[in-house]
């Protein structure tokens, strides 16, 4: 066995070789190399986009956040104005009702004061009946309604005036 190298053949080889290079470079790595140049700008365009959107998000859970925080704030206080509209409303109530049950216990006494002067004039135009007709049975003779009327009434009057004891 001949282990001598055949030249022409190695140099052919070795010729092939650095053409297959030249031709790979010219028209394959070139262009391999853009799309993986591209697909790095690509991938690195939308890890940028990313994290841009992610910001975004943090802000748009901030502004959430406050607009929360607002929202529970109005909510307590409309919370507290309604409540503070009953107590109003209640306490209008309860002073409507104390002002109607004054009203109507003033015109209860004033009621009562009129029937009690009523019964006061009916007592004495009774008592001034019983004492005439008793005067009469005692003289036994009618004498002047008038008069007796006036006397009478002039000592009821003065019973009246006279301080109790």
């Amino acid at each position: 066995m001949n282990m001598a190298p055949n030249i022409p053949q190695l140099l052919t080889t070795v010729a092939g070789f650095w053409v297959l290079i030249w031709i790979l470079r010219k028209f394959a790595w070139g262009p391999i190399l853009d799309l993986i140049d591209q697909r790095r700008e690509k991938i690195e365009r939308d890890y940028r986009a990313a994290e841009a959107e992610l910001q975004e998000a943090a802000g748009l859970k901030g502004d959430f956040e406050t607009k929360l925080s607002e929202i529970k704030v109005i909510e307590r206080e409309r919370v507290q104005e309604a409540v503070k509209r009953g107590e109003d409303l209640a306490g209008g109530i309860v002073a409507k009702a104390r002002n109607e049950a004054d009203q109507v216990k003033a015109k209860g006494l004033q009621d009562l004061e009129i029937e009690g002067q009523k019964a006061q004039l009916q007592l004495r135009d009774d008592v001034v009946a019983l004492a005439i007709g008793a005067a009469e049975k005692l003289i036994g003779e009618r004498l002047d309604e008038a008069k007796h009327r006036e006397l009478i009434l002039q000592y009821i009057d003065d019973i009246g005036e006279r301080p109790h004891a």
